[in-house]
């Protein structure tokens, strides 16, 4: 019957191709609401599920590497996909960290170029203390250049140990980042108070004299723990081959006199009662 409301047949006049773009449309919509990335993860609360509360650190479960085969498939490539999602997060950051750096290089070395333009190269060698006659037109004019590389000198001399300060922090920032062992107890602490005593010293200079004994300290102990190990299994290697106790008992109260020669031949320090 037509007309009814299970009647499924288009009404005339009814533009097919707008009904199918409207349900590509919704189509398009599920699809985007089933879809979950890392963020959607990195924003869960204990609101959604109790197990994300904040700055959870949750003990004593099994390892991950022991589910990953128990899990359905589905999940695993949720997983996955994650995973993926950090690594390409992780790739743009480092990007963006050395786009960042490169133009700090540019604009320190911008700063530099224009401080270190040709005409103050010029005013370097001149002696500051230098006494010019001022009644000849020679020693005016070296007087007057004298003086006008003081002044430029004066101006100049807070931007550039500004700049130096930048540079120096820019090192120190990339070491660290290089060797993030420095944050560890057992290099920073000796650094710090090797710096106080040795105030001379740079921070790059403490930390390569305290690696080298912190690796020397290392295979110290290393060399140490093999030398017991291998005593260990010297001393057991000897009484399972031989049969020997370190400590003889008594020999065995027995008449069979070929038992007694072995008891006494794996004992040979016993030396009767004494």
């Amino acid at each position: 019957m037509s007309g009814t409301e299970n009647d499924n047949t288009p009404v005339e006049g009814t533009d097919e191709a707008a009904v199918d773009q409207q349900f590509d449309g919704e189509e398009t919509v599920v699809e985007e609401e089933k879809s979950f990335t890392l963020d959607d993860l990195l924003g869960l609360t204990d609101e959604d599920f109790e197990e994300f509360e904040e700055d959870a650190n949750h003990k004593g479960m099994k390892p991950l590497n022991e589910w990953m085969g128990h899990i359905p498939e589905d999940v695993r490539k949720h997983i996955a996909n994650f995973r993926s999602d950090y690594t390409r997060k992780m790739q743009q950051i480092a990007q963006q960290r050395n786009e960042l750096e490169n133009l700090r290089q540019e604009l320190l070395s911008t700063k530099e170029s224009t401080l270190n333009n040709p005409l103050l190269e010029s005013f370097a060698d001149i002696d500051p203390d230098a006494q010019h006659d001022i009644y000849s037109e020679d020693g005016m004019k070296a007087e007057i250049k004298r003086q006008a590389a003081e002044m430029l000198k004066e101006m100049m001399k807070p931007a550039q140990e500004k700049i130096q300060q930048e540079r120096r922090q820019m090192e120190l920032n990339n070491f660290k980042a290089e060797h993030p062992e420095l944050t560890q107890d057992e290099y920073r602490m000796p650094i710090a108070k090797m710096l106080m005593e040795r105030p001379e010293l740079r921070l790059e200079d403490a930390y390569f004299i305290v690696k080298a004994k912190v690796d020397n300290q290392r295979l110290t102990e290393e060399r140490e723990e093999m030398s017991r190990r291998k005593t260990t299994r010297k001393e057991a290697f000897a009484k399972t081959s031989t049969g020997r106790n370190s400590a003889p008992t008594m020999p065995p109260k027995t008449r069979d006199a070929w038992e007694l020669y072995q008891w006494h031949k794996n004992n040979p320090d016993y030396k009767g009662k004494k």
